[in-house]
């Protein structure tokens, strides 16, 4: 859980990550703007357990794909198996030469739904000229 107690877990308290892709940096700062939030949302009472159960509930799907995807890429990079190392090296190189593909990961990592919504943005200016 990351709140209970009247308690809430933010940055490397809630979620601990080697340094990968610099996502321990981005959920600590997503924790904190969403706890900030929902303690505008409850200002009676911002450490009620209703409270603290949104904080858990909106953190929680955020922080469990980001710990996927790290672990998942942290694994690859300890792999023997040649078909991980090339699936991980096709990936980091199709990232580091296609930059719409690099700064679609790279609002995505800083604020999930953003690299959708940039695409979305941009196929509505080309519809609209």
């Amino acid at each position: 859980r990351f709140a209970q107690n009247r308690v809430a877990l933010v940055g490397e308290a809630a979620h601990v990550f080697p340094p990968i892709g610099a996502q321990g940096l981005n959920l600590g700062i997503r924790d904190i703007d969403d706890l900030i939030g929902i303690a505008s949302e409850n200002r009676g009472d911002p450490g009620a357990s209703r409270s603290l159960a949104a904080y858990d509930t909106r953190r929680r799907p955020d922080i469990w794909a980001r710990s996927g995807a790290v672990n998942l890429l942290n694994v690859s990079l300890l792999s023997d198996m040649l078909p991980a190392q090339l699936a991980r090296s096709a990936g980091l190189n199709a990232l580091g030469s296609f930059a719409p593909l690099r700064a679609f990961f790279m609002r995505e990592g800083l604020r999930p739904g953003s690299g959708f919504r940039a695409i979305a943005g941009g196929l509505r200016k080309e519809v609209g000229r």
